[in-house]
């Protein structure tokens, strides 16, 4: 049986190469990875790291479950980010809902929408950046309970 660790690193090379080139809406425009990273630094144990650290994958880039098939991960792992996927046409209540219905996904999307709102309060208070902020406050609250 593979160790944790591997699946881990295999998981992090994955999400590196996924999201080459991608720039995160922070102050500084960072590489994207930046925010998959933090996101797996903030959770414990080696599901919830491969889930956070995937979790963007399938909504900002072109890769689809069946290449987390591919890359051997950990059936819970690929049922959590496609959980963490926000489909087009799902209102981000129903999306929330149905994160919350899953265990390993929930734990992750508090996590990325804590990180999520450290760098909006950073960006200037525009109408857009207030009413986000106010989303992600409402959807860690419902996480939470």
């Amino acid at each position: 049986m593979e160790s944790d660790g591997v699946a881990l690193a295999r998981a992090i090379a994955l999400a590196c190469r996924a999201h080459r080139g991608q720039r995160y809406p922070a102050p500084c425009a960072e590489p994207f990875i930046l925010h998959p990273l933090r996101v797996m630094v903030a959770v414990d144990g080696a599901l919830e790291q491969m889930t956070a650290v995937l979790h963007d994958v399938l909504e900002d880039t072109t890769m689809a479950a069946t290449d987390l098939q591919a890359a051997d991960l950990p059936d819970a792992v690929i049922e959590a980010v496609v959980v963490l996927t926000h489909e087009d046409g799902c209102t981000y209540e129903a999306y929330i809902g149905d994160v919350a219905s899953n265990d390993l996904a929930r734990v992750v999307k508090q996590a990325d929408i804590a990180d999520n709102l450290r760098n909006n309060r950073r960006l200037p208070q525009t109408p857009d950046v207030v009413a986000r902020t106010g989303r992600y406050e409402r959807a860690l609250k419902r996480l939470s309970a």
